[in-house]
């Protein structure tokens, strides 16, 4: 299938929920875009019921799949995640091929995108990432990201910081463009929910005062993930709040945190509400109405600021990452939590919080750089990469 008349065609490939809440403004703006001929890949725990079927939350915002590429695996063994990136890079080689994008854009740092990066490279499609030069030393994340910054050629990142790490990774300048952050253009653009059909949606009464909790396991700990979301309810079962808590990632060690969520919910029918996703819009909308996040999600990193709600940030999974005022992070331990979690109580929200990855406005300056980079370049041009050596700088 060719591109049509004038128009290049560029593919955005998601894999869960937390990606394309990065990739939603982007998306709508590339489809709207007279020049762009969009065409979307979807893939991984986005297809599974299990995870909330959440590729649904595309449609209901009006994007046309492309393309899906199905694989069931077992989020409790690292050989079928191992199995599952493998059968993924030979169904995305097969989409791609089918549409011929003369760009692939990926958004994010999580394993399903080895399966992009690998399908690209091995095809000479040229691929814009989303997102790097960023640290989150406490996941298997942190290495598969640098490795998409590696096998891509055009790199938007949230701010000076991070260019400068993607540059140090040996990437050409002209390849490199700050741009903030395009999930927090969801906060500026998108008209919130408000409390009366969030209420109905969770039947609970968020005039009483609620938090927030999304805990994921941690990667490289996952032989701790038990213990580790045991000390979590312990330390949500010393507070009289409500709790809305989300259920984890598709990650190894997944099938243990649940399996703690859903003994605290079940212990705490009236207070705790345990969804396996919220969607987007509910998501950020209920983050305007609680008093506080707990857990160990990048949101309470990257969005939280912009609300500036505080955010409890428990153990090590976003180790390393820049923070705002507005986190308050804990090791695992029980007491260590709920001491957070006073401070975070205790946390003047009336002033003024600077979000660190950006200010809401990264999808245009994405799209004006991706059109100047694609009439400028051929893909032979984008393809070939020179590693620039930091001393030669």
């Amino acid at each position: 299938m060719s591109p049509r008349a004038g128009k290049a065609r560029v593919c955005v490939v998601t894999s869960s929920r937390g990606e394309y809440g990065a990739l939603r403004w982007l998306m709508e703006d590339l489809a709207g875009d007279p020049a762009i001929d969009l065409r979307t890949v979807v893939f991984g725990s986005h297809l599974l019921e299990e995870y909330g079927g959440t590729w649904r939350e595309l449609t209901r915002d009006g994007h046309r799949i492309d393309a899906r590429v199905p694989g069931r695996f077992d989020a409790s063994s690292a050989l079928s995640l191992a199995g599952a990136v493998g059968g993924w890079t030979g169904g995305l080689a097969k989409a791609f091929r089918r549409l011929d994008p003369a760009l692939v854009v990926v958004a994010g740092d999580r394993y399903e995108l080895l399966s992009v990066a690998s399908a690209c490279l091995l095809l000479g499609i040229p691929v814009a990432h989303i997102s790097g030069g960023e640290v989150t030393e406490g996941a298997l994340d942190e290495q598969v990201r640098h490795a998409v910054t590696k096998m891509s050629h055009l790199h938007f990142v949230s701010n000076a910081g991070f260019a400068a790490r993607v540059r140090q990774l040996g990437e050409e300048a002209w390849r490199v463009r700050v741009t903030g952050d395009p999930g927090l253009d969801t906060l500026r653009r998108l008209e919130p929910l408000g409390r009366r059909e969030l209420e109905r949606r969770l039947r609970l009464d968020l005039s009483r005062p609620t938090a927030l909790c999304t805990f994921h396991p941690v990667t490289l700990e996952a032989g701790q993930a038990e213990a580790q979301t045991l000390e979590l309810v312990a330390a949500l079962g010393r507070y009289p709040l409500q709790f809305v808590v989300t259920h984890p990632n598709a990650d190894l060690g997944r099938d243990r945190v649940l399996r703690m969520l859903t003994r605290f919910a079940r212990s705490r029918p009236d207070g705790v509400r345990l969804v396996a996703s919220l969607g987007q819009h509910a998501y950020l909308s209920l983050m305007r109405h609680v008093r506080l996040m707990v857990g160990n999600s990048s949101s309470g990193l990257w969005e939280a600021p912009s609300l500036n709600l505080p955010a409890v940030n428990i153990g090590n999974r976003q180790q390393g990452r820049l923070r705002a005022g507005n986190v308050f992070d804990a090791p695992c331990r029980a007491a260590a939590i709920a001491a957070a979690m006073r401070r975070a109580l205790a946390y003047d929200r009336s002033g003024a919080c600077r979000n660190p990855y950006g200010d809401g406005r990264a999808s245009g300056r994405i799209i004006r750089r991706l059109k100047q980079v694609l009439a400028a370049k051929d893909r032979e041009t984008l393809l070939k990469k020179r590693f620039i050596d930091t001393a030669a700088r």
